[in-house]
């Protein structure tokens, strides 16, 4: 199919916006619940570190996550450019069913790339040169979500490339699970466990991923590699030892015995 320059550039421009927006939404409802409401008993009882976030960290996270957005959003607008819209093939309860399997595909397709290229960007010889922007936040805020360098921002994206081009995914289901990444991943940056405690003992609750196992990841730099579950780590032995939520939480010991990569230098250890 023949694309043309103008549309190109239009839809470019308009994913470009939609990412940026989806972004600050997310990472801006996050930051007013949590850290902008004084006095959340929410956030005074399960914030997961006892320091604040700096000016420079947040201002940092800021600019690289909207630099990010940018990136995802020009590649798929040059991706999308000149295809046709995909509509589910039912309608009323099997249409929903369809967009629920087709929703759960995408998470599972990009927890499974996400954990091994997330635990790929830690090998010793790689984290230095591409992943290592992401972890100066080592108290990590809201606005961290998509906090990126440039090529990080490619491997983070280009997973969906194929699927976009070659699999019948309704664009319906696309445009939903961009808004529940970026919100997972907000959730997993925003310094305070939203979840019961109870849920990482239920049998079927604790495969998710939760805010502290993410928190873990940034201070110890290694371990807990999932996005949306922590099957994965579970599977693979990289999961770290629990931390309670709470102000002394997500100090996880460096002592933790797997087999895994840390990467090398000051930051490899809290």
């Amino acid at each position: 199919m023949t694309v043309e320059t103008s549309s190109v550039l239009t839809m470019m421009g308009a994913l470009m916006t939609l990412h940026a927006l989806r972004y600050l939404l997310a990472a801006s409802l996050a930051w007013g619940f949590f850290w902008s409401w004084k006095g959340n008993p929410w956030t005074k009882a399960k914030r997961l570190q006892p320091v604040d976030f700096t000016r420079a960290d947040v201002r940092r996270e800021l600019l690289t996550s909207l630099r990010t957005a940018a990136l995802f959003g020009a590649l798929f607008g040059f991706v999308y450019a000149g295809l046709p819209l995909v509509k589910l093939r039912h309608d009323g309860l099997f249409a929903l069913l369809e967009f629920s399997a087709w929703l759960l595909f995408l998470m599972l397709v990009h927890d499974t790339y996400f954990y091994w290229s997330h635990r790929l960007a830690h090998h010793p010889r790689v984290f230095g040169w591409l992943h290592e922007l992401h972890h100066r936040s080592r108290n990590p805020s809201p606005w961290a979500a998509l906090s990126f360098g440039v090529l990080d921002a490619v491997v983070q994206v280009v997973w969906a490339v194929p699927l976009v081009r070659w699999v019948p995914v309704p664009s319906a289901v696309w445009l939903v699970f961009s808004f529940v990444a970026i919100g997972i991943n907000v959730i997993g940056h925003c310094g305070v466990e939203p979840y019961p405690r109870s849920w990482l003992r239920h049998p079927v609750l604790k495969w998710l991923n939760f805010a502290t196992m993410h928190n873990q990841h940034h201070l110890v730099v290694r371990g807990n590699y999932g996005l949306y579950f922590s099957a994965w780590d579970r599977w693979m032995g990289t999961l770290l030892p629990d931390a309670p939520p709470g102000p002394r939480a997500g100090v996880a010991s460096p002592q933790a015995g797997w087999s895994h990569h840390a990467p090398p230098g000051p930051r490899a250890a809290p």
